[in-house]
């Protein structure tokens, strides 16, 4: 992908699309525009992501502002976007919690899909927080979003209650992280990608310790999980009592999301 990466910098900062560089492979860009091109170039060849040097990411149906306090958006996180958007989808004036928000896009993307909704993004970093912000004033959502500094259910008031509560959280074990791509172990925050080091379901147990307190009932729950960790985490749900469980596999077959209903 390396020739690819080259070809995606090169349109980024010389402004020219892909049917001009193929039409005129000579083409002349702007000293400046050559200056940022060789030095993000040079980023990439030490493994940092595209999109933080770029800033952006595509996800769901929007373009999020992305920095290295936030995970890179990943196509599988849509899969509870589209799910929690269709269980929710007939509830008048919905609540989303969305816990551990990072840049806002598992939230703000269902935003998107419920017009009446509104959302309550909670993250332990304030830069993140910070991100989130940006993009939902960036899509207009700002008017419908809340933000908070917490540590999981923390900054929530006892009986502030929703209709869906989603989650994206650290679930790479620690012991794993040599096993990671460069540019996630290198560069994606730690905090928002490795759970406990004694034991990689921690974030689901926070998540499920105090899910109850904060779900409507019928609620709708749902979380992004690692792999292998599915059934252990759909355990977790039915000790604590959640009807219809479902696991849903991403496009590669991994198990991905895993979702239940408050009886």
């Amino acid at each position: 992908s390396g020739a690819l990466d080259a070809e995606f910098l090169l349109r980024a900062f010389s402004g020219l699309s892909r049917g001009r560089l193929l039409a005129e492979p000579d083409a002349l860009v702007a000293p400046s525009a050559a200056h940022a091109y060789g030095a993000a170039l040079a980023r990439r060849a030490e493994h940092e992501p595209l999109q933080y040097i770029l800033g952006k990411a595509a996800f769901w149906r929007d373009e999020f502002i992305v920095t290295p306090s936030v995970l890179i958006p990943r196509p599988e996180t849509e899969i509870l976007v589209e799910l929690t958007a269709t269980r929710v989808r007939d509830v008048s004036a919905a609540r989303i919690l969305d816990v551990g928000t990072g840049s806002g896009c598992l939230g703000l993307s269902i935003l998107r899909e419920l017009p009446s909704a509104s959302l309550v993004a909670l993250d332990l970093s304030r830069d993140a927080l910070l991100v989130a912000e940006l993009n939902a004033r960036a899509l207009g959502l700002s008017d419908r979003t809340r933000f908070a500094l917490s540590r999981w259910y923390d900054a929530l008031a006892e009986g502030d209650t929703f209709d869906a509560i989603v989650s994206n959280p650290p679930y790479v074990a620690p012991s794993d992280r040599a096993m990671l791509a460069p540019q996630v172990r290198d560069f994606e925050p730690a905090l928002a990608l490795f759970a406990d080091e004694r034991d990689d379901l921690s974030s689901y147990r926070a998540l499920v310790d105090g899910v109850r307190d904060h779900l409507r009932p019928g609620g709708f729950v749902g979380f992004e999980v690692g792999v292998g960790q599915a059934d252990r985490v759909a355990r977790l749900f039915e000790a604590s009592g959640f009807a219809a469980l479902d696991v849903v596999s991403d496009l590669a077959g991994i198990p991905r999301v895993v979702a239940g209903r408050a009886r």
